[in-house]
């Protein structure tokens, strides 16, 4: 997907929620956490307003508000739990072409 914000395709794969965790950790811009509901279980992004001003180009990493008790409403065992990261922000964040939404 090819946007205004920048012109590198983002690389968005599945990691675990060691990994997952890690990453938010260690990125090297602030990051903003975005929940919505539209769903079940709730969406969780995790949002580089540097590398995009817009949502859902500026998520880098992305899970869901899992229950963690067997009988909890979202409950899915660890190993059906989706954690994903883009792989090559700063490839991507490289390659912002400078466009700004409400510009």
């Amino acid at each position: 997907m090819k946007n205004k914000f920048y012109t590198v395709e983002p690389n968005n794969i599945q990691v675990t929620k060691e990994e997952f965790y890690e990453f938010i950790k260690n990125y090297p811009r602030k990051l903003a956490r975005d929940v919505t509901g539209i769903c079940d279980p709730p969406y969780v992004s995790y949002n580089d307003f540097e590398l995009a001003n817009r949502w859902p180009c500026s998520v880098v990493a992305a899970t869901y508000l899992y229950d963690n008790e067997p009988d909890g409403y979202y409950y899915e065992p660890e190993e059906q739990r989706i954690y994903r990261i883009m792989k090559n922000y700063q490839e991507v964040f490289e390659s912002k072409t400078g466009y700004k939404e409400g510009d």
